[in-house]
């Protein structure tokens, strides 16, 4: 990744005149014609500012989550460090074609990303396929192996050498849940093997499926089954 000024196309800035405070007025950028595939606005530490209904429709169909609990940021479209965008890559799903600087005066204010209609018509139909068999083993033999640590998407990605999000998607399709719901799934039948087979005290049994503690654990163990972990020890626990 170049420095922030080769994100987009340089020759062909969107530029915001006479506007005082461009960013307390970003909606002022959604009066260009957006392309069907949608529009989005970054501000210039790469966090997503707006996206209109055809970015959020696309967007959903690439599995990029776009819900304001969850506010998507880009390191790469961050320009308020000189020294950031070039220690960054943009996302597997953003492509550079689709960048243009905002810029007022000499500032770059913030990003605005076109997608092509191309984009929202091929995220709408499925991958005819996931994970080769021999990845999605190797993914599910990691999780067994490491239930009892912290898994995150990224680690498990690294693991069959993909993006998180070309792991998140193929994984998926394979699967039919995700990374995170699949490691929830695992570790709640770990939990349930141990209730089940051994005598250990809650909190280790907790520790031993990966949960954070023991409130934790019996919290999710509820979730899944409905029923405490002491509950289910008592009605499952071998003689």
């Amino acid at each position: 990744m170049q420095d922030g000024s080769t994100l987009a196309h340089p020759s062909r800035p969107l530029e915001l005149r006479q506007s005082p405070d461009p960013l307390a007025k970003h909606d002022s950028w959604f009066r260009f014609e957006p392309p069907s595939g949608g529009l989005m606005v970054f501000d210039h530490k790469g966090r997503l500012v707006k996206a209109d209904a055809s970015a959020e429709l696309t967007m959903a169909a690439l599995g990029v989550e776009l819900s304001r609990e969850s506010r998507l940021r880009v390191d790469a479209l961050d320009t308020s460090d000189a020294k950031h965008p070039r220690d960054s890559q943009l996302p597997d799903w953003l492509d550079p074609d689709w960048i243009e600087p905002v810029i007022e005066g000499n500032e770059r204010l913030g990003t605005v990303v076109q997608i092509p209609e191309r984009v929202r018509s091929n995220a709408s139909v499925p991958a005819q396929s996931g994970l080769p068999a021999y990845k999605l083993r190797q993914a599910v033999e990691f999780v067994e192996a490491h239930i009892d640590e912290p898994i995150n998407l990224e680690r498990l990605a690294a693991v069959v050498h993909l993006s998180p999000f070309h792991f998140h998607r193929q994984f998926k399709q394979s699967t039919g849940v995700t990374p995170g719901k699949y490691i929830f799934q695992v570790r709640i039948e770990r939990a349930m093997t141990l209730l089940s087979d051994s005598d250990l005290p809650l909190v280790e049994v907790a520790a031993q499926a990966g949960f954070a503690d023991q409130s934790h654990f019996t919290a999710a163990f509820r979730q899944a089954t409905s029923m405490t972990p002491r509950s289910y020890r008592n009605a499952t626990a071998t003689a």
